[in-house]
């Protein structure tokens, strides 16, 4: 018997498996995307994204408010108040007393405000941006808050230019004591990130 040879041209080799070829692609390529996905259950909603980054913008405001109209307000809205946690976890709460960034008690929050008052001093806080990242092994949230911030008072006591600053934030969601079932943003970690902070 004698073997026929045959000659193939390219064009005949892709008419004949180029079908073959592309399906083959595609499948390594559908399993590389499907092996390196992000884990569904760890990802953030579209609207927690939003929640979260109007909380991250009330927390800023809320740390960097020196005005004598809202200060007392603001600073009360960090803090826990009875069985009802503030926007801060306890540790963040002692962080910032002891940056003295807090008030430590509530006569020195009454002071604080009292002094405010007296020197009309007010505060303007810009918040540029709001970065989120994905939610770590904790399921926390990793935020980083950029803006300026501007005091001005009566007395030109503490009177200057606008200041930067980089907030960067862990967010958690905490049960709320009066409903169990609702959860709310907290903040479980704070670092100050800003030019000249240590």
């Amino acid at each position: 018997m004698y073997w026929r040879v045959r000659r193939v041209s390219p064009e005949q080799v892709v008419k004949t498996y180029g079908v073959h070829a592309c399906l083959a692609v595609s499948l390594l390529v559908n399993g590389f995307l499907l092996i390196t996905r992000p884990n569904p259950q760890k990802q953030v909603s579209g609207e927690m994204k939003t929640n979260l980054d109007v909380f991250a913008r009330n927390v800023t405001q809320h740390i960097l408010d020196t005005s004598f109209i809202s200060y007392e307000a603001s600073t009360r809205a960090l803090l826990p108040t009875g069985n009802v946690p503030g926007e801060l976890a306890p540790p963040v709460v002692a962080q910032l007393r002891a940056r003295e960034q807090l008030p430590k008690t509530l006569e020195d929050l009454r002071a604080t405000a009292r002094t405010l008052e007296s020197q009309r001093q007010v505060s303007a806080v810009r918040i540029d941006s709001v970065n989120q990242g994905e939610p770590d092994e904790k399921s926390l949230v990793p935020l980083e808050v950029t803006g300026m911030v501007a005091i001005h008072s009566a007395d030109e006591s503490v009177s200057g230019n606008p200041v930067g600053f980089k907030f960067g934030l862990k967010v958690g969601m905490a049960a709320n004591p009066q409903n169990p079932e609702q959860k709310r943003p907290i903040v479980v970690e704070f670092r100050d990130m800003s030019a000249g902070t240590r």
